[in-house]
């Protein structure tokens, strides 16, 4: 792999998700709690705190300013031993007068509330719908450079992504051979996939050395769309993936499935099936990324796990998702949480207790690698239904109790 800046070595040794300080990739960090398991004071986990940050989508779900030219730079730059700078990969500017990072120009609001907060790494989709440009115009044929402005906006204030590869939507030629350009929900076979995931995991080691990636796309165990093939497409699909991303980066470390954990899924009963199915840790993951949004009170340790009987969405089911994997010192990744007023807070006060609360708990497991609170500044996407009042930040921009009080935690431990 090609050398990076210092900055971007100092934040894969310190600021890695999961990675004690010597810089392992694969390294767990340490934690502690008292006797009965409960943190009594911050439990320090540097790099703990996650976020999303979408280079998809306009505002306020993508994060690229209204006022973005949203222009490629041209000629593309290829990637250097440096990022930043006149002569870094991120702002050399090409000879259409834009460099990656002006070209498309991330809304510097969105920035500073991630850095505000403390997080130190985000979950971050590349779009096949927008970068994947093969079934269209030949073979080869990528364009990214939203995803690289995103990225290298993360970098340049020390966050590190982590690439979340997503089978779809992405565009297919309606009429062979002719520019009749058409979406479909996802990849139309699994080769197909894993050459689009074999891509990004090549430009990513060249030109940032990311190696944390998760696959094959969001919530894939209620996504009947992009498969409805069934739990046979999402083995198939997550296998040609994992093994292409690991020939483009061998020393890349993969979360699996981003489960989703609402609406009385059964989530370890997926992870079981799959494993059945051959799609296990080495052919399909290295760990799973699961979204557990708990209620709070937060449920006691002895709740069991949706479906069983008196069944809650509860921290056994981290526990249950192991033991499904049949590896039972596997990391975890909680890919998504969030209180949300009324749904499972009653207002914002209770909310910022909430937060703290459960983000000890996690933190006091020491195989829970980080924890995205999954909605820092985006009520504007959920007017109504179960998310609404999730956020950190209003609609406004008024910083809320709970990203006061998430903020001094991160400060202190994350």
């Amino acid at each position: 792999m090609r050398s990076l800046n210092a900055l971007l070595a100092a934040l894969l040794a310190a600021a890695c998700v999961g990675c004690a300080s010597t810089g392992n990739a694969n390294a767990p960090i340490s934690a502690t709690a008292d006797a009965q398991g409960s943190p009594t004071a911050p439990i320090v986990r540097r790099g703990f705190l996650g976020a999303f940050f979408r280079p998809v989508g306009p505002p306020p779900f993508g994060v690229f300013s209204v006022y973005s030219k949203n222009t490629a730079p041209e000629p593309y730059p290829h990637e250097r031993t440096v990022l930043f700078g006149s002569g870094g990969y991120c702002d050399v500017v090409a000879a259409n007068g834009v460099s990656i990072s002006s070209g498309n120009r991330v809304d510097d609001a969105k920035v500073k509330n991630l850095t505000d907060l403390g997080v130190k790494w985000t979950r971050t989709p590349v779009s096949a719908d927008y970068d994947d440009q093969s079934h269209i115009f030949g073979a080869g044929k990528y364009s990214f450079a939203d995803f690289d402005s995103a990225q290298c906006a993360l970098l340049r204030h020390h966050i590190l992504p982590i690439v979340n590869l997503e089978d779809g939507p992405v565009h297919y030629n309606a009429v062979e051979g002719g520019y009749a350009p058409k979406e479909v929900p996802g990849y139309k076979t699994a080769a197909d996939f894993g050459t689009w995931c074999g891509a990004v995991g090549a430009h990513e080691r060249k030109t940032f050395g990311i190696t944390r990636y998760s696959l094959p796309g969001n919530e894939v165990n209620s996504d009947p769309k992009t498969y409805p093939g069934g739990d046979a497409q999402i083995a198939a699909y997550s296998i040609a993936c994992y093994h292409a991303l690991k020939a483009a980066v061998p020393n890349a470390f993969v979360y699996g499935f981003e489960l989703n954990m609402e609406g009385k899924l059964d989530a370890p009963g997926f992870v079981q099936r799959m494993y059945a199915l051959g799609c296990k840790r080495g052919t399909c993951y290295d760990a799973i990324s699961m979204h557990l949004y708990t209620r709070y009170p937060i449920a006691p340790a002895s709740t069991p796990c949706y479906p069983n009987p008196g069944g809650d969405y509860s921290l056994q089911c981290v526990a249950d998702v192991r033991k499904a994997t049949h590896v039972p010192q596997i990391h975890i990744l909680i890919g998504e949480t969030a209180f949300l007023v009324p749904a499972t807070v009653p207002d914002e006060g209770t909310k910022a207790r909430a937060v703290v609360d459960l983000m000890q708990r996690f933190a006091a497991d020491p195989l829970i690698d980080g924890v995205n609170y999954a909605n820092v500044d985006e009520c504007d996407l959920y007017p109504t239904g179960f998310f609404v009042g999730g956020c950190l930040v209003d609609s406004i921009g008024t910083k809320l109790p709970a990203f006061t009080a998430l903020q001094k935690l991160a400060r202190d431990a994350y």
